[in-house]
């Protein structure tokens, strides 16, 4: 509605600008030269005279308005042609009105002209004050990211935004004066409802208030999803004479809310949004500290390089069709504890009202000292803490698991490791155990190794070995143990049950029975050999 001066304390939004006219009063009779000074000037306004009479003054700025005010026919003659937009003239006495002239004042009386004068600085104010506002409303709402747009009561739109033409794909030049069918490529309803005003604006109208509802609106690049803001706008008089719609992309995830991006920004894990695209919408500062960015190189932060750079994958990950999501562990150099650690890496897909990936939301939940605990508790349960092979659970289970698969088992005990813990005590003996350990696993790098207990050891490789390899490998093995341990006056040596399975179901305690039977074979063959 209209709002009275004096609500503002006097004070007008057009004050904060004020023009400047330089006034060329090139005029023979003083009395009219001292008739224009004596007018009242517009609070706008700012009057600069010039008093040259000799017609001199042919170059006008462009930055600010002239005024050329004459009783000189000729003068008026030499200025013809360069009137335009800040340059106008003004003829004292009689000539015909012509459009290279503001006016002619035909009077040789100084109050009239002073009259006059007022009169037109009142107009040039006015054109002046309805041309700020034009700028300064196109210029807000231009900055304004979301859909703006006002219609006259009959639908038709009057002045729109440069984000209304964007989405629409029309110049604004091509919108005003068209209604939504046009403006939308919309199929116009039956006849007779020739224009179909939306009931949110039947809404806002008739209550006289803003009306904020959810529409799906049908684009070039697909189906959008809007929550608009319409408002009636009143005349002086308190009457409709239209409305004022705003319209905010709910689809294009790049139109963050503060909230959320408050939210983001607190939270205590790395996080990244992106646009469908993958251009970044939001980074928080846990992310940044994790990637090494500043706030200006996070805008142009490319995830799938630096991923491929950084990132080493940890486990094999989870993709979920039903969810939208994929989940994986990486291993990245921690800045921030200045190390290795492992974090989740999670990509989230964002969907739309319409089920339309509108932007992707990156997580990255770091699981370090979860996996070092959960590694220290598997190393405890599977792992003999004397020589740090696997012990007798861990192998049992992992034969069990692969009991479908052709494989090949060694069963070894070392020979005299009772003569050693009896003679050279327990110290000597757990020496012996781990230098053992050290051997087995340096000759089977691939192979899963384990203590079963005491002096017995065993391994498995994949496969059905040849005969001559079994026997190479046995040899081998036999052959650095006594080497070592005689070295050191030790009467230590190793024997060795070998036994296959070519993958067909068989009972994991008979297999490793059979081992230790062929083992017992062999250390019996040595015995009789020691005789």
């Amino acid at each position: 509605m209209y709002i009275p001066n004096d609500i503002t304390g006097g004070v007008k939004f057009t004050d904060m600008m004020n023009y400047t006219i330089t006034v060329y009063a090139e005029l023979k009779d003083e009395r009219f030269v001292k008739a224009l000074k004596e007018a009242f000037e517009p609070q706008n306004i700012i009057l600069d005279f010039s008093e040259k009479t000799d017609g001199a003054v042919t170059e006008f700025p462009e930055d600010h308005a002239h005024l050329v005010i004459t009783d000189d026919p000729d003068r008026i003659r030499q200025l013809t042609g360069l009137a335009r937009h800040n340059l106008r003239f003004i003829f004292i006495g009689k000539m015909k009105l012509t459009d290279e002239l503001e006016d002619v004042w035909d009077t040789d009386d100084p109050e009239e002209i002073t009259k006059r004068f007022e009169r037109m600085l009142g107009n040039v104010s006015a054109s002046f004050n309805a041309w700020f506002y034009e700028q300064t409303l196109y210029t807000t709402i231009d900055t304004v990211p979301d859909m703006l747009w006002y219609k006259r009561l009959d639908g038709m739109h009057m002045m729109v935004n440069k984000a209304f033409t964007e989405i629409v794909h029309k110049k604004r030049e091509d919108i005003i004066g068209r209604d939504h069918f046009y403006i939308w490529d919309a199929p116009r309803p039956a006849e007779g409802n020739e224009f179909a005003c939306a009931e949110s604006e039947e809404t806002a109208i008739r209550t006289g208030k803003t009306y904020i509802c959810d529409e799906p609106v049908k684009t070039r690049e697909g189906m959008k999803q809007f929550t608009t803001y319409k408002t009636p706008v009143f005349d002086m008089f308190g009457n409709v004479f239209g409305t004022v719609g705003v319209g905010h992309d709910v689809t294009n995830f790049s139109n963050l809310g503060i909230e959320l991006s408050i939210l983001v920004e607190n939270l205590p894990f790395p996080m990244v949004i992106f646009t469908a695209d993958m251009k970044v919408v939001k980074m928080n500062e846990a992310f940044m500290k994790i990637a090494g960015l500043t706030a200006d190189e996070a805008a142009d932060f490319d995830y799938e390089s630096w991923k491929t750079q950084t990132l080493t994958p940890a486990n094999d990950g989870e993709v979920n069709d039903e969810k939208h999501y994929t989940s994986r562990e990486y291993r990245i150099y921690d800045r921030n504890s200045k190390g290795e650690s492992i974090y989740v890496v999670t990509m989230q897909e964002i969907r739309d009202f319409f089920n339309n990936v509108s932007g992707y939301f990156l997580l990255m939940n770091n699981v370090t000292v979860e996996r070092e605990y959960e590694e220290s508790m598997f190393k405890a349960a599977n792992t003999d803490m004397l020589t740090g092979m696997y012990n007798r659970r861990y192998f049992y289970n992992y034969l069990s698991e692969n009991t479908n698969k052709p494989m090949t088992l060694f069963y070894m005990d070392l020979d005299r490791f009772k003569y050693v813990n009896d003679h050279y005590g327990h110290a000597k003996g757990d020496e012996v155990l781990i230098r053992t350990s050290q051997i087995i696993k340096t000759r089977f790098p691939k192979a899963v190794s384990a203590r079963l207990g005491g002096d017995e050891f065993a391994l498995v490789v994949d496969g059905i070995l040849s005969e001559e390899d079994i026997k190479g490998y046995c040899s081998n093995i036999e052959n650095t143990i006594q080497r070592i341990f005689t070295a050191d006056a030790l009467p230590v040596t190793m024997s060795i049950g070998v036994v296959t399975h070519d993958g067909s179901n068989t009972d994991v305690d008979e297999f490793m029975n059979l081992g230790d039977q062929k083992m017992y074979e062999v250390k019996k063959q040595h015995h009789e050999e020691d005789r």
